[in-house]
């Protein structure tokens, strides 16, 4: 089964792993932007979710710092929230980021978000 790296706060993260989990998806997990970086290189997951707020550096860092360590073989990463970001849909940002959930999204939404991205992303690697 596919590998998914989670970075989030612990109880939003924990949720989200766990329903993971629950499917089947192997799952790794972060709670900073550092340790998301390390670990992502560390593991190669298939998807990152990430959260936009973390405690040391922000989602979108993250995601720009992985995009030039890790291009061509980054993941794609969601973004997690409460609320849709204003100006998600622009670049540059959409150059980061392959999505946007809300960190509270249901099992079904989250589940379903998951599939759709891997699922997208193995026919983009054929």
């Amino acid at each position: 089964m596919s590998s998914i790296l989670v970075v989030a706060a612990t109880e939003s993260r924990c949720r989200l792993a766990s329903v993971l989990r629950q499917a089947g998806y192997v799952v790794f997990e972060a709670d900073s932007g550092e340790s998301a970086l390390s670990t992502a290189r560390a593991v190669s997951p298939k998807l990152i979710l990430m959260a936009i707020v973390l405690p040391d550096i922000n989602g979108l860092e993250v995601a720009a710092k992985l995009r030039h360590h890790l291009n061509p073989q980054l993941p794609p990463i969601i973004l997690l929230g409460s609320i849709t970001p204003i100006g998600i849909d622009e670049e540059p940002l959409v150059s980061l980021v392959n999505g946007y959930l809300d960190i509270d999204a249901s099992t079904d939404d989250l589940l379903t978000t998951v599939q759709s991205h891997l699922t997208s992303n193995k026919t983009q690697l054929r």
